[in-house]
């Protein structure tokens, strides 16, 4: 096939560049300054680009970095300051948003999106980690709750970090404005408003509870294998009436690959979070007691939340099977609107939103 030749190539040079940092490491986060060793590898994971064609120094656009306890290679933009808005209330906050691209042996390569609100760098911050759900992201479907918890928890996040959006009319001013709401210090990010921090971690490559990952092989594409697997198993729950565990037996893989290989598919959040130099102590947000091993494991104290996010009629028989099947706590068949929701998580972490915010929400 037509390039095959030069991937192959692209493979084994891979190999060769991960063995000298594995060899070289000494440090449980290692952040790569050679700029020599730094080239090769942007040249040969992530965004794959080259200096010599690059108009600016790529060293002042990505860092790379290696987790020695999971052996992970991490490739990072040092990311952009994003003026956003809450989905519901329209709440104005600023969000640091990273993309990450994680290397990682005997499992694939896992593409995170990272969120940060407010200061993390407080004694604990306020954490959700979401593997993707493309029915519910991309078309609303209300058969999950996976975009609901997503959406309150930037609702929450808003509430506690919402700015004063300054009278700038020309567009130019606006965006210098932005930028100058968070600063880099010894790849720290830190945010001007020191409001509770959040980190909304969106793991793309985890369709499906991670559905791509596949025993004993490394894949460079868990996005492609996770999401046509996903969608396979929601097409077999409604063609042969199965359950939602019933639906991974029927194309032939077992219920949430997360937790094989080690809970390799779990350990990405606590990675992410080290190579962010978060704090230790975690405000929580999960129902999945494999979420909290792993972040335990990683050396983080939790304080947990429960955290479901809206369940209607659509979302009933879904919510009462991730209880009975895959041992998620507090989480059954039990109605829960978005508001109700809210105002519990913002009651439960501690936090007494400002007389003045009267969060509206959209029918």
């Amino acid at each position: 096939m037509l390039g095959n030749e030069n991937y192959k190539k692209t493979l084994e040079k891979q190999e060769v560049i991960y063995s000298i940092i594995k060899n070289q490491c000494q440090e449980n986060m290692w952040f790569i300054r050679d700029e020599k060793l730094f080239n090769s590898v942007i040249e040969n994971f992530g965004p794959m680009v080259k200096q010599n064609k690059a108009q600016y120094n790529l060293m002042d656009i990505y860092n790379v970095a290696f987790h020695r306890p999971t052996g992970t290679l991490i490739v990072a933009n040092k990311g952009a300051v994003l003026y956003s808005l809450s989905p519901r209330s329209f709440t104005p906050y600023i969000t640091h948003h990273i993309g990450l691209s994680l290397y990682i042996p005997n499992h694939g390569t896992e593409i995170v999106n990272v969120g940060l609100v407010g200061n993390i760098y407080n004694d604990e911050f306020i954490l959700r980690s979401e593997s993707a759900c493309t029915p519910s992201f991309l078309f609303g479907s209300q058969r999950c709750n996976c975009a609901h918890q997503w959406d309150v928890f930037k609702e929450v996040a808003a509430a506690f970090n919402k700015i004063d959006v300054p009278k700038i009319e020309n567009g130019v001013d606006f965006e210098k404005w932005v930028q100058e709401q968070v600063t880099i210090d010894n790849d720290q990010y830190f945010s001007k408003k020191e409001g509770l921090g959040f980190v909304l971690m969106h793991i793309d490559t985890q369709n499906g509870m991670g559905s791509g990952y596949t025993e004993n092989e490394f894949s460079h594409d868990l996005y492609t294998r996770a999401s046509l697997r996903h969608r396979g198993e929601y097409t077999s729950e409604q063609v042969f009436k199965t359950t939602m565990a019933g639906g991974f037996h029927a194309i032939g893989i077992s219920p949430d690959p997360r937790s094989a290989n080690k809970g390799s598919g779990y350990n990405v959040t606590s990675t992410v979070l080290d190579y962010l130099k978060a704090p230790k102590k975690v405000v929580f947000l999960t129902n999945n007691p494999l979420k909290m091993k792993a972040l335990t494991n990683g050396g983080y104290q939790i304080k947990r939340v429960k955290y479901i996010g809206e369940v209607s009629l659509a979302g009933a028989k879904e919510a009462y099977e991730r209880g009975v099947e895959f041992d998620h706590l507090d989480i059954d068949d039990t109605s829960v609107t978005f508001e109700e929701e809210f105002q519990r998580v913002c009651s439960v972490i501690n936090y007494q939103l400002q007389e003045n915010l009267e969060v509206q929400y959209a029918n």
